[in-house]
């Protein structure tokens, strides 16, 4: 499942197009600032300092609000807290009337600390937030709620934290980071950026994963992370772990189907079918160019109710017939004979076999296979074993145009 989780991984990170495109948006609105207070200098991008998700690097699609810091020259923090009342809330009207002067066409409104421009020809709107730097290089920041405060925050310190996190574990704060704030959106849990950043930090600190077994290491996570949020919040969690264990237990019998259903539940269509991986198997030493997936025929809907289970009959001259499931392999010239056991499936419904086999002998006289076929009506497909290697047969049932239960054997053939 690696090559999953990885192009999972690299669907759900900002592009590089994104990226260039942020940075236009909060480098054109500090610059405007920068202009008006720093009259004696060009910008150069020192007076501001990126925070949120794209200061820590934990941002992913599709794009979302950029938090950015403007730097204020210190020499003007008087004029505001010297205001009989609410000095921040004139701080931010003062900031949104120049920004006011570049952006004429764009919504922009102050929320409490920040000023948010609202661009509406993409969804990379600006969180502004005008601070006061310290000389320990902490920050005054402005709060309007309640008649107006100052708070002194250090976001330069949490940065430091994520960024020695994911070095120290190799980039997987981040990686886990990033798929753990996809699977938030999907279930719309109520978790807080900053709060998954730090359950995540201390989570690796813990276990110190090396993410060779990204599957294993997103359910022990869920595992933690109950312990870590509140009551009302715990049910989308078991929920998520369940169906992580039950993708893991899928896989570990080779039901890859099953697994990726399973983790689609967890992360929504980021997640990648057969289909979408397909390209990456160019590179596998038995790959196939004829082999086909259920998802080029059929939408994929399994579930926990509807199944089947496909056994095989093995015959061969002389020999007395036997089930593959009561044998540990195979010798060659074998007849196999494959057939639904059970299912609990109603009729009318369609059935479809694949056969996928590997190893050299195939490879060597171009007879590595994949495609699907569409059973005949007697529900069974008749193989014989011709290559050594380690084989499987996959069965799915197509109801109403929709592939809703599958079984794979494997079929080991060896000397």
């Amino acid at each position: 499942m690696n090559k999953y989780f990885e192009k999972f991984y690299d669907s759900i990170r900002i592009t590089k197009a994104q990226k260039e495109e942020a940075k236009r948006k909060y480098d054109g609105v500090c610059e405007k600032l920068h202009n008006y207070y720093y009259t004696n200098s060009n910008y150069n991008g020192s007076t501001k300092l990126l925070i949120g998700s794209y200061g820590k690097k934990t941002n992913i699609r599709p794009a979302r609000d950029i938090d950015v810091i403007f730097k204020m020259p210190y020499s003007s923090f008087e004029q505001y807290d010297s205001h009989d009342s609410n000095g921040q809330s004139n701080l931010l009207q003062k900031i949104k009337s120049i920004l006011a002067e570049k952006y004429p066409n764009t919504q922009i409104r102050t929320f409490e600390k920040v000023v948010v421009l609202e661009f509406s020809e993409s969804n990379h709107n600006v969180e502004l937030l005008p601070a006061f730097e310290l000389t320990d290089r902490k920050f005054i920041i402005p709060n309007s709620s309640n008649g107006g405060f100052w708070e002194t925050w250090d976001p330069r310190t949490e940065i430091t934290i994520i960024n020695n996190s994911d070095t120290q574990n190799s980039g997987g704060t981040r990686k886990l980071t990033i798929m753990i704030k996809k699977w938030t959106e999907k279930c719309s849990i109520n978790l807080k950026s900053y709060k998954i950043e730090n359950a995540v930090i201390k989570f690796l600190d813990t276990n110190n994963y090396e993410f060779q077994n990204i599957q294993m290491m997103l359910f022990d996570f869920f595992e933690f992370l109950k312990s870590e949020v509140e009551e009302k919040n715990i049910s989308y969690i078991e929920t998520a772990s369940k169906r992580a264990k039950r993708a893991i237990e899928y896989e570990k019998t080779e039901k890859i189907l099953k697994a990726i259903v399973e983790w689609k539940k967890i992360f929504g269509d980021d997640f990648p079918g057969q289909k979408a991986i397909k390209e990456e198997t160019l590179l596998d030493e038995y790959y196939s160019e004829k082999e086909e997936y259920i998802e080029d025929y059929h939408d994929v809907e399994l579930n926990d109710y509807y199944f089947v289970k496909i056994n095989c009959y093995v015959t061969q001259d002389g020999w007395r017939p036997n089930l593959l499931s009561k044998l540990s392999f195979l010798q060659k010239r074998k007849r196999l004979e494959f057939f639904i056991e059970s299912t609990n499936v109603s009729e009318p419904f369609n059935v479809k076999w694949k056969v996928r086999n590997f190893g050299d002998e195939a490879k060597d006289k171009n007879d590595l296979r994949g495609q699907i076929w569409s059973d005949t009506g007697k529900r069974k497909k008749i193989e014989h074993t011709k290559y050594y290697g380690k084989h499987y047969v996959e069965c799915y049932i197509i109801k109403d145009n929709k592939c809703i239960a599958y079984d794979r054997v494997t079929v080991p053939i060896r000397n």
